[in-house]
C-alpha cells in the first residue's frame, strides 16, 4: 500500500490542539478585522478546515495585501520570492512587534 500524500500528512504535532484550547472558537477571533499592510502571524486552527493554509506556513509572519470574501490575501517573503496565500481570519492573528 502506497503512502498518503495528503495536505495534512506528517502534521500530528503541528495540527493538534492542546487540551486547554479544545472546544468552540471565540467569536472575537472570527470577527477580527485586519487592515491592508498590517502584519499578521499564521496560526493554524486544526479544528476548522475551511480556509486553512498549508502547514509549512504555520508560525510565519505575513503582510495583509487584500480581502477576498471573508478571507484575507497574505504575502509571505521566502528567500528570493514572495508567496501569496489566502487564509480565513480563524487562522491568522495580529503580529506583536517588540
Amino acid at each position: 500500500m502506497g503512502k498518503s500524500k495528503g495536505q495534512r500528512r506528517k502534521s500530528r504535532s503541528v495540527l493538534t490542539k492542546r487540551v486547554r484550547n479544545k472546544g468552540k472558537l471565540p467569536l472575537s477571533r472570527l470577527l477580527t478585522e485586519y487592515e491592508v499592510g498590517e502584519k499578521v502571524v499564521i496560526n493554524i486552527d486544526p479544528a476548522i478546515h475551511k480556509g486553512m493554509p498549508h502547514k509549512r506556513f504555520q508560525g510565519k509572519v505575513a503582510n495583509v495585501v487584500g480581502k477576498r470574501g471573508r478571507a484575507y490575501i497574505l504575502e509571505i517573503p521566502q528567500r528570493k520570492t514572495v508567496k501569496t496565500i489566502i487564509a480565513r481570519p480563524e487562522h491568522i492573528r495580529k503580529h506583536m512587534e517588540e
